[in-house]
C-alpha cells in the first residue's frame, strides 16, 4: 500500500488529558493518548517516518470524530464502528484481531483468551497481546475492553492509566442506568386478592 502524503491532524482537550488524531485520505490512522499536547513530537516523530509528508489541520472526518472523543469522554455512548480507518502497512493477523476486539459491545470486557479463540486456532493470547499493543487507534478499536483471565487490566498502549481511565467510563454508565432503575417511580399494581396470579 502506498503512504499518504497528506495527512490531517486535530488535538481535542478532553479532562483526561490530551488526544491526538492523526487522518488519511483513507481514513483515521491515528489515535494518540497522552498526559501533555502530544502534537509537536509525535508529528515530529511521523514527519521523521514519512520525510514526504504534508501537514494539514483538520479535515471533515477529523471535526467529527473530535466531537464524538469529547462525548465519549464526558461518559456518553459513542459508536466508532462506522468510521473508515487506514491501518498502514497491518498484517493479517493484526486486522484480524483488530476486526474481532471492534466487535466487544461498549461497556463489557473479553479476555485475550476468548479473542485467540475466535482467530480460528490462527494465534495464541500471546501473540493476540502483541497485535493489541500495535493497535494505532485505541478507544476507536476498543482494546482495552480485553483484559487478563485473572481480571487483571492487562498492557495498554498508551499506559495503564489510560486504560483505567477507559473502563471507568463505560463502567460509568452501567452505574447511571442503574441508579436510573432505583430511582424510577414503581407502576401502580393491582389490587391483590389473594391466591395465585394468571402468568
Amino acid at each position: 500500500m502506498s503512504v499518504d502524503p497528506i495527512l490531517h491532524f486535530a488535538t481535542v482537550d478532553v479532562p483526561q488529558g490530551h488526544i491526538l488524531l492523526v487522518a488519511t485520505s483513507r481514513g483515521l490512522a491515528r489515535v494518540v493518548l497522552g498526559p501533555d499536547p502530544p502534537v509537536t513530537s509525535r508529528l515530529e516523530e511521523l514527519a521523521a517516518c514519512m520525510p514526504a509528508l504534508i501537514m494539514n489541520r483538520g479535515n471533515s472526518l477529523l471535526a467529527g470524530l473530535a466531537g464524538s472523543m469529547r462525548r465519549y469522554f464526558m461518559g456518553r455512548r459513542v459508536d466508532f464502528g462506522r468510521l473508515p480507518l487506514d491501518l498502514g502497512h497491518a498484517t493479517a493477523f493484526q486486522e484480524a484481531v483488530w476486526r474481532i476486539t471492534s466487535t466487544i459491545p461498549y461497556g463489557s470486557v473479553r479476555t485475550y483468551g476468548w479473542l485467540a479463540s475466535h482467530l480460528d486456532g490462527r494465534g495464541c493470547a500471546r501473540a493476540v497481546g502483541q497485535a493489541l499493543a500495535r493497535n494505532p487507534v485505541p478507544v476507536v478499536v476498543p482494546c482495552h475492553r480485553v483484559i487478563e483471565e485473572s481480571g487483571a487490566h492487562g498492557g495498554f498502549t498508551a499506559g495503564e492509566r489510560w486504560k483505567g481511565i477507559l473502563l471507568e467510563i463505560e463502567g460509568g454508565e452501567q452505574r447511571l442506568r442503574l441508579r436510573e432503575c432505583r430511582a424510577r417511580p414503581l407502576t401502580k399494581a393491582a389490587p391483590h386478592h389473594g391466591g395465585l396470579e394468571a402468568e
